[in-house]
């Protein structure tokens, strides 16, 4: 039976397994937001990350802030709506959360197919100022999960 050739000088170049496995957990959160693992591992990973928006709008406007739906690539079959609930209410106006029928645009070739959507919208004040919310989307597919966002609001005269 042969043994595999041992090189000492190339020891130096490649840190110990046990070092390797010191820094994997330090470098999880950089490869993931690289984009080098799976996408079902990095959907996971980010689902507890709230997920930032910014928004202007006029004062005393109603705003559609989000629209949600779900749909089976392979097939293009509408699935059931998700559910939207908010967590953190805004102070200046009043967030929304409508059903509704609407068209699919991803993937392209599920374009224009009717789906059952779930819309958050935001209604303006009359203050101006910033006003903060927050919501969380649970979806039927595993890979997606619950999804929680941050919503801030910059309520401007200007803004349209």
């Amino acid at each position: 039976m042969s043994r595999p050739l041992w090189f000492p000088a190339l020891r130096s170049w490649f840190p110990a397994r046990r070092a390797g496995r010191a820094l994997l957990p330090a470098l999880l959160p950089y490869l993931a937001a690289a984009g080098l693992f799976s996408t079902a591992a990095a959907h996971a990973a980010n689902n507890n990350i709230p997920h930032p928006r910014a928004w202007s709008v006029p004062p005393s406007k109603a705003t559609l802030l989000a629209t949600y739906y779900e749909i089976v690539d392979a097939n293009c079959q509408a699935l059931r709506a998700p559910t939207v609930r908010i967590t953190d209410r805004p102070a200046l106006g009043t967030l929304t959360i409508s059903h509704d029928v609407g068209l699919a645009d991803n993937p392209a070739k599920c374009a224009n197919i009717q789906v059952p959507v779930t819309q958050v919208y935001y209604q303006a004040g009359t203050k101006l100022g910033q006003d903060n919310f927050s919501w969380e989307v649970r979806f039927q597919s595993q890979n997606l999960g619950t999804q929680r966002i941050q919503g801030a609001v910059a309520i401007t005269p200007g803004a349209r």
